[in-house]
């Protein structure tokens, strides 16, 4: 009799995994705003903001490729992958002599076109459905890497002190670069309601906690180190926020569209600046400041039936 339960026990079938998945191209529109300051000494003084960078209307053609996996109705994981080439922005360089960005002394006016973007995000969850599965909201814990290489050129020197910088005018052969990373884990929420059988509308939130690392090559600085100028250190963090919607066109195939914003900062860090000497010097890195919106456009394919949200 044992016998019989054992081998009836293994001659039941087991019942497979329900897998559901989409995959999704998309193409968009991005708007940057990036900048950060340096004091002049590490603890914040002489003065209190020494330096400041702005990259301002950093106007980027983005393409990105993402998808998600649903799992027996409750297992949820997203992830996410995206390039873009920055085309239009402008930047200023601003050093100061007083506090409070006071006693200007040095300003250049330069283009920011010819820069990059990548961005990078996996996550995962428990999806809770309501109303028939109309409505469902996933809780989520993921991690994430965001990076922008920035770039200065065209530059024309617009404030000039003499014996301390360039003369007024414009700055020949400008191709210097700024390199910066944001790294680290996040919570968040997915919420997709469905409207009708053809429109499904679809939110999410990110709170970010993140390892900000960047480096600087100031190409026409002959006393500086080269390729890597200086250095920046410091804790981050930040939020993002997305709505889409999401039109069933035939079959397996919907068309999407996305609006996009991320707000992210860090806290007080260290900028340390080599020389080509060999020599390093460190000073205190105020903050880092960084906003984007991207308006997106996308075609997603269905595996199966469509995973919410």
């Amino acid at each position: 009799m044992l016998a019989t339960i054992f081998f009836a026990s293994f001659s039941h079938p087991v019942q497979a995994a329900d897998i559901k998945t989409d995959l999704s191209l998309n193409t968009g529109y991005r708007v940057d705003d990036f900048s950060w300051n340096i004091a002049g000494s590490i603890y914040g003084i002489n003065p209190n903001i020494l330096s400041e960078l702005t990259w301002s209307d950093l106007e980027t053609f983005q393409v990105a490729v993402s998808g998600r996996v649903l799992v027996n109705e409750w297992f949820y994981v997203r992830g996410y992958f995206g390039y873009g080439w920055t085309f239009s922005g402008g930047n200023l360089d601003s050093d100061f002599l007083g506090n409070n960005r006071t006693q200007e002394y040095s300003r250049a006016s330069n283009s920011a076109d010819g820069g990059t973007v990548l961005d990078a995000a996996v996550g995962m969850g428990y999806q809770f459905s309501f109303l028939s599965g109309r409505l469902r909201l996933a809780p989520l814990l993921g991690y994430s890497y965001r990076a922008q290489n920035l770039a200065l050129n065209d530059g024309v020197q617009v404030i000039a002190s003499p014996g301390l910088t360039p003369p007024a005018g414009t700055i020949q052969g400008l191709d210097s670069t700024y390199d910066a990373s944001w790294l680290g884990p996040w919570l968040g929420v997915d919420l997709s309601v469905e409207i009708t059988k053809r429109v499904t509308l679809f939110g999410s939130f990110e709170y970010h906690w993140a390892t900000y690392d960047a480096a600087g090559n100031w190409n026409l600085r002959n006393d500086f180190a080269h390729p890597k100028s200086f250095e920046h250190d410091a804790n981050g963090k930040g939020f993002l926020i997305a709505l889409s919607a999401e039109y069933l066109l035939a079959g397996p195939w919907s068309l999407k569209i996305s609006l996009n914003y991320q707000k992210w900062s860090t806290d007080s860090g260290l900028d340390r600046l080599y020389y080509a000497g060999g020599s390093a010097a460190e000073t205190r890195l105020n903050e880092v400041s960084w906003d984007s919106y991207a308006f997106v456009l996308g075609l997603v394919y269905r595996f199966g039936n469509q995973p919410n949200p």
